[in-house]
């Protein structure tokens, strides 16, 4: 098949114009040489290593400086990934997002409700007054406190 390649093309030159043919048309040409001195298309598909470079390049913080900041990031998933085989309770990173506080109870009444988060978190530090109120809820509303109130 590969002798006949050229013939057939050369026939089809003949029946179609100049116009038809461009690069894609040639390229059964060289395809079945590089078939057979490359072998199989995943040993030099490179999309796996093209996503997961990808991947790291997203954990990359610092922009003026990827190369190192994709480094650190490929370090530390590489050691929480080997620290965590020695963590029974805690599930390895990657694997799954189950809350780690699952099957934990508290025995305090204000913290006895389970729940997830709704939406995306976000960090939001408290001021002095919120604080203060979040705290007072917590005292009039817990029933561990009630006899310390009386």
């Amino acid at each position: 098949m590969e002798q006949q390649i050229p013939f057939i093309l050369y026939q089809l030159e003949k029946i179609f114009p100049p116009g038809f043919f461009d690069s894609i048309e040639h390229l059964p040409v060289h395809l079945p040489n590089k078939a057979m001195v490359g072998g199989p298309v995943q040993y030099r598909w490179m999309y796996p290593f093209e996503r997961y470079l990808n991947k790291l390049k997203k954990t990359a913080k610092n922009k003026s400086r990827p190369e190192g900041s994709i480094c650190e990031a490929y370090l530390t998933y590489e050691t929480t990934q080997f620290c965590s085989y020695y963590f029974e309770t805690i599930s390895q990173s990657g694997e799954s997002s189950a809350s780690q506080n699952v099957g934990k109870s508290s025995n305090i009444s204000v913290f006895s409700r389970i729940g997830e988060p709704l939406g995306a978190s976000t960090v939001r530090y408290l001021t002095d007054k919120e604080m203060t109120v979040i705290t007072l809820y917590i005292l009039l509303n817990c029933d561990e406190v009630e006899p310390y109130l009386e």
